[in-house]
Order: C-alpha cells, then sequence, then structure tokens
C-alpha cells in the first residue's frame, strides 16, 4: 500500500498534469481564477503548480495571465524525433498522400483527445491546416472517431454517454442515438467518416493503427476539401487507408504489456 506522502505527491502530480492540460487547450491566456475553474481546483492550489509548472518552463506567465510554457516544445521535438511511431509512418504517409492525391494526417490518442503527429499535404491546400501537436476532441471528426469506434474494452452506449453534448461547425446539436449509430457504423465498416463536422468545408476518411501486439496506436486521416472529395463509399480510400494503416502497424513494436 503506498504511503500518505506517496499518495499526495501522486495526487499533486495529476493536478499538475491537468492544469497543464488546460494551458494547452486554452489557446489564449488565462487568469489564474479562470485557470482554476477549468482544473476543478482551489485557487491556492492552482498558484502553487502552475507556479512548479512556470519554474520548470512549462507554463509561462504574462500580464495578463498564463500560458502554456517553451519546455513544451522541447518534449514535443524529443517526441518527433524518437517515436517509433511517428519515424515508422512518415514514408508510408507520403505514399498514401501520393496515391491519394489528399491530405493524410497521422494523429494518436491522449486521453478523450487526439493528437496530430504528422502530416503530408497533396493536392490543394485545405481550408484550414492544422498545425502539428494540435490537440482536439475524439468526437467530432473522422480520425478521433475510430479511436472511440474500436475500442473493445468499453460498450458503445458507455462512449456516448461519456461524450454529451455534440455541436458541429454549423451549429447542429447532434443526440445520442446519431452518435451511437455513426459509431456502430464505423465499428462496422472499419473506417470513420467526416463531412463538415468539425471544419466547414473539410470532408475526411480515418482507420485505426493497430500494432503487433493487436492494440490501437494511432489513426490515419485522409482529408480534403468537401466539394473536390468524392463520395467515400464509392472510392477507394478506405482501404488504400486500411492498407497503410497495416503496414505502420506491422512494423510498430507491440506497446502490449510484457
Amino acid at each position: 500500500m503506498a504511503s500518505t506522502g506517496t499518495g499526495s505527491t501522486m495526487r499533486s502530480v495529476h493536478r499538475a498534469f491537468e492544469v497543464l492540460k488546460v494551458l494547452e487547450l486554452a489557446q489564449r491566456p488565462l487568469r489564474l481564477t479562470e485557470l482554476a475553474h477549468r482544473s476543478g481546483l482551489h485557487v491556492a492550489t492552482t498558484q502553487r503548480l502552475v507556479g512548479v509548472l512556470t519554474d520548470h518552463g512549462y507554463a509561462s506567465r504574462h500580464a495578463d495571465g498564463y500560458t502554456a510554457g517553451p519546455a513544451a516544445l522541447s518534449t514535443a521535438h524529443a517526441f518527433a524525433t524518437t517515436s517509433p511511431l511517428r519515424l515508422v509512418a512518415r514514408p508510408v504517409l507520403e505514399q498514401l498522400a501520393d496515391s491519394s492525391g489528399f491530405t493524410v494526417s497521422l494523429y494518436v490518442r491522449v486521453q478523450d483527445h487526439r493528437v496530430l503527429i504528422d502530416r503530408v499535404e497533396r493536392g490543394q491546400r485545405p481550408q484550414y491546416s492544422l498545425p502539428i501537436g494540435e490537440r482536439l476532441p475524439l468526437y467530432p471528426g473522422a480520425a478521433g472517431k475510430v479511436f472511440l469506434a474500436h475500442d473493445r474494452r468499453t460498450d458503445l452506449d458507455t462512449l456516448v454517454a461519456r461524450l454529451g453534448t455534440i455541436t458541429l461547425a454549423d451549429g447542429t446539436v447532434l443526440d445520442s442515438e446519431y452518435i451511437r449509430d455513426d459509431l456502430a457504423a464505423a465499428r462496422k465498416n472499419g473506417y470513420a467518416v467526416s463531412i463538415d463536422e468539425r471544419q466547414r468545408g473539410i470532408t475526411a476518411v480515418a482507420v485505426p493503427i493497430v500494432d503487433s501486439g493487436n492494440g490501437i496506436v494511432g489513426s490515419i486521416g485522409i482529408s480534403g476539401n468537401t466539394g473536390e472529395f468524392p463520395d467515400v463509399a464509392n472510392t477507394a480510400l478506405p482501404d488504400e487507408a486500411r492498407r497503410a494503416a497495416h503496414t505502420i502497424g506491422a512494423r510498430t513494436p507491440s506497446t502490449a504489456p510484457k
């Protein structure tokens, strides 16, 4: 059994990461009171934690509040240069982008979000191009939906309940029945599709990447401007994405515990 001191230390570590996550998602400076509110922590606790993060460069203090700090860039660079998944995937992404003529993106799951870790653009540049490192919800968006749809540890009803209300880019609010049917279709088909969901004018198809230990280690998304994107179900795009995902997964070391 962990000692009281160890338990308290672990709680502080988790809380510090929660504060850092809020800063990463905010995309603007946050006052201490707002940072505390979003983190679900007392102001004094938040002040202590953000002070530690600032000392280590993971948070920065400005006249109008706190932001994520420059040390996060070093961590991201270290991941980009050492991640087996990214290193294995890069040439496959380039091949898929060349054959499809569309933008191809690689995502990994971080808790209830997906993070873009690589991208190869082809054809006409999308109306909006995500920066590497962007952190997005798992729903909406094809590349995030496949993580949910292929999560066999949790049933779809539980996943849908956890998602809560979903609002699309055009303001459409999706009910739980629609979301469940959408995820069920993605699970059945082996791929997910999004049309103008997270960003208006963007269509995407995505598939999961499964490693040699049968663990989902990422997802590949093919995206383009909606007006130029074909009807996915009547194209070879899902199969092309699946072949690319299989190639990457077969070459990626298993993440299963040994």
